[in-house]
């Protein structure tokens, strides 16, 4: 049989496992013809390649359901939909979408989540951060191999420039070595000077997480810190869980945070901050925490 023939098989046995609740075989075959497609030349190639894409994306939903079915209680399209819409707050349209996806990850919604940075990236609204949160996804899902084989498509792909895919594959080193997980990530190959200094001048400026000091704030805390879930230019968000609410009097809306230390792969640093939004999760399973928007105004 030809190397095509081949590729036609794995495809069919990857559908044909998949129907049959095989996931675990069903994405073998779906990566094995991914590998395939990439290393050679075929007619029909984009006819081939769109069927295994389809079928990827399919079996992680799949993949999804399983793994939040006893852990986070699926919400309605309505409740989707007012997550959304309650926690776009940005001005532009681009980002306002954007915050809207990563609002339903905040609430577990990993699966909608997934559709919605998918479907951003596709349409070249904020790569970057669509990208890295289609990462953080997967890895919340417990699915680190999705994590590998989506930056390998990514490269083999031309949605992100070679400095962004040389910052999402920094972006996924931390966040293993955070986690403890041991996986190969492929090489994207040099960069060109220009290309060298974006990239840096996006890790320097890309938060992981802050140090926050309350100042005559009455709270037993002196500091406190929080893991940035969202960015967008120099204003960043995280959650303040329900227990932790008498925090909320330090942070209320139009606050000046003067000892700020914010945290990225490349410096520590510290700042000044602003708070320009703070709103109550009122659904889902993060009900009763706070999301709060802080703008990072400099020394």
């Amino acid at each position: 049989m030809s190397i095509q023939g081949d590729t036609e098989s794995l495809i069919k046995e990857a559908e044909l496992y998949r129907t049959q609740g095989l996931l675990t075989e069903s994405r073998e075959r779906y990566l094995k013809a991914r590998k395939s497609l990439a290393e050679n030349q075929f007619s029909d190639q984009k006819s081939l390649k769109d069927t295994v894409e389809k079928g990827i994306r399919a079996m992680e939903n799949d993949m999804a359901e399983i793994n939040m079915a006893t852990d986070t209680p699926e919400l309605s399209e309505d409740e989707q939909d007012l997550i959304m819409g309650l926690f776009s707050f940005s001005q532009t349209k681009e980002a306002a979408k954007i915050e809207g996806a990563v609002a339903l990850a905040k609430f577990g919604q990993y699966k909608q989540a997934l559709n919605e940075f998918h479907r951003l990236l596709d349409q070249g609204i904020l790569p970057v951060t669509a990208a890295k949160n289609i990462i953080r996804c997967h890895l919340s899902l417990s699915l680190p191999e999705e994590a590998v084989s989506q930056f390998g498509q990514w490269i083999s792909g031309g949605l992100l420039t070679k400095s962004e895919l040389r910052f999402i594959r920094t972006f996924l080193e931390d966040l293993f070595k955070k986690n403890g997980i041991s996986k190969k990530l492929p090489h994207v190959g040099p960069l060109s000077e220009s290309e060298e200094l974006e990239e840096e001048e996006r890790r320097a400026l890309d938060i992981s997480s802050v140090v926050i000091q309350l100042d005559n704030s009455g709270c037993k805390e002196s500091q406190v810190e929080f893991d940035v879930t969202f960015q967008e230019d120099n204003v960043i968000s995280f959650v303040v869980s329900a227990d932790k609410r008498y925090l909320l009097d330090a942070f209320s809306q139009g606050k000046r945070l003067s000892h700020m230390q914010f945290y990225s792969p490349m410096a520590v640093f510290k700042g000044i901050g602003i708070v320009c939004e703070r709103k109550e999760i009122r659904v889902g399973p993060r009900r009763g925490d706070y999301v709060l928007d802080i703008k990072i105004a400099g020394d």
